[in-house]
């Protein structure tokens, strides 16, 4: 709730899906197009118009430096709303279903949650917020060390959650950010993971969820497996290949594994997975190398 209003969320797609009341009740997430572009529902078009153009400067990611792909995920929301509340149709529809949203979900859990905030609750809601902001602002250091003092006050309990949802998920990528930065990379993966799974069935942010898959296999590869020893490299590089990667990328990851398996002495193995690797890429680099170490162990070995 901000300033007394409840906030909801709805996926762009959404609107336009939702032709008829009757489905839009199947809708549980709204969004709040007057909230993103901060101005009043009955505020005017052109209005409208100069709130847009001035969220879209201080947005801008070109002034947002090591915070940029959170600004380009930000303006791209704010473009969103002002796509349909700048088109005096499109706005019409949304207002109509919005308000029959408001009367049918007007005392949902979030409300009542808010109504019955306790004085701890307050407390951590600050904290969050507090985080959030420091992360905005760069000093990524001292959002860190709040992060981990309320994570041990306040054990298996995701205190973020107290942020709305646009920037709960926008803090946790900041923090994921911050830890990978400092070379912690098995936190930051986890909050890296979160995110990933979260927009799964979402188009929304999509380029977001595309550069985190990407951070995700480049630290999984590069940091991770790298300095591992070679059964633990493999468990990493299975969780690689659930990321359901380009098939150029999947035949690297089956020749790193088949290079794991000839450490480990597991020839047999390492056949199996060069092979694979060859049926996605048959020119991949690095591929005759490894059948020379094949060879080298299995003088009848053969592809």
């Amino acid at each position: 709730m901000v300033n007394g209003v409840i906030r909801y969320y709805l996926l762009p797609a959404d609107i336009f899906i939702a032709k008829h009341l009757s489905y839009f009740i199947r809708i549980t997430t709204v969004v709040n197009y007057y909230d993103i572009l901060e101005v009043h529902h009955e505020v005017s078009e052109e209005e409208i118009k100069r709130s847009f153009r001035t969220l879209i400067k201080k947005y801008h990611p070109d002034i947002h430096g090591q915070n940029k792909l959170w600004a380009e995920s930000k303006t791209k929301t704010i473009i969103q709303a002002y796509k349909i509340l700048s088109n005096s149709t499109d706005r019409e529809q949304y207002d109509r279903l919005y308000k029959h949203h408001l009367q049918t979900y007007k005392t949902t859990r979030i409300y009542k949650k808010e109504e019955k905030n306790s004085k701890t609750d307050t407390s951590i809601r600050t904290q969050a917020h507090t985080i959030f902001v420091d992360l905005l602002n760069g000093r990524m250091q001292n959002a860190v060390e709040r992060y981990e003092h309320l994570s041990e006050e306040y054990v298996n309990v995701d205190f973020l959650l107290h942020l709305n949802h646009r920037d709960y998920i926008d803090c946790k990528f900041l923090l994921a950010e911050a830890y990978e930065k400092s070379g912690k990379y098995e936190i930051c993966i986890e909050f890296y993971e979160f995110i990933l799974e979260q927009g799964r069935n979402s188009t929304h942010r999509h380029h977001l969820l595309a550069e985190i898959k990407e951070r995700i296999r480049n630290i999984y590869c590069r940091k991770l497996a790298k300095c591992a020893p070679p059964e633990k490299a493999l468990i990493i590089y299975e969780k690689v290949l659930k990321l359901k990667l380009y098939k150029n990328e999947n035949a690297f990851i089956y020749k790193k594994m088949a290079e794991c398996y000839i450490k480990l002495k597991e020839y047999e193995n390492a056949l199996k997975h060069l092979n694979i690797a060859l049926s996605l890429k048959p020119n991949l680099q690095g591929a005759n190398k490894l059948k020379t170490k094949l060879k080298q162990h299995n003088p009848n070995f053969a592809m």
